[in-house]
């Protein structure tokens, strides 16, 4: 039996809506990013280990995993900024190394490791399944992936912002050409260097 899809949930909305400014005016691709978020949310509630904050987690680290993706392909770093900022503004700041991980290692190309595998790992493989068109499914039940990536567009998101954010971190930075896998860089520019 697979998880219950969430079509809304009040974290995820509050967090996209407070930061709609990182879209840049980009309100197409802020509502596709908004799919992707609530995709990647429901495929990893499908796959992580039960947990009293689990939801909750799983949904601040959705909200804020790709945030910065309309101004640079390096992106990570501001990413787990803008989250810890959050988290400190709503009496989280204790979940901050945690979802830092998270958010660090969410295209990490090996299996996640260590004190916050269990959260992480979850999410890197639900977000491999939706970036990967539901061709890896990475032991979430495919009828599932189906089912959430049918319940949430991501309109021009990976068909548009992704790939220019690429672009513009080709002819800027040919010598670092995918800064979003470098988990421990993004977790010591965050100033949170010994959580890996």
């Amino acid at each position: 039996m697979t998880a219950e899809i969430l079509h809304t949930h009040p974290l995820v909305e509050q967090i996209l809506d407070a930061h709609r400014d990182h879209a840049r005016g980009d309100d197409a691709g802020y509502d596709g990013y908004r799919g992707h978020a609530y995709r990647v949310l429901n495929l990893a509630r499908a796959i992580a280990p039960e947990d009293p904050d689990r939801d909750e987690k799983l949904a601040v680290a959705a909200a804020f995993h790709d945030l910065d993706a309309f101004t640079s392909l390096d992106y990570l770093a501001s990413s787990i900024r803008a989250q810890d900022a959050w988290l400190q503004s709503t009496g989280r700041a204790e979940w901050g190394p945690e979802l830092a991980v998270v958010v660090a290692e969410h295209h990490r190309l090996r299996p996640c490791r260590g004190e916050h595998a269990y959260l992480a790992e979850a999410f890197r493989r639900a977000d491999l399944a939706d970036l990967s068109q539901g061709l890896v499914c990475s032991g979430i039940p495919r009828a599932h992936v189906r089912a959430v990536r049918a319940a949430f567009s991501v309109g021009p998101f990976f068909t548009r912002v992704v790939p220019r954010a690429i672009a513009r971190n080709l002819a800027h930075h040919p010598l670092d050409p995918v800064p979003i896998v470098r988990a421990r860089r993004a977790l010591a520019r965050a100033g949170h260097a010994a959580d890996l």
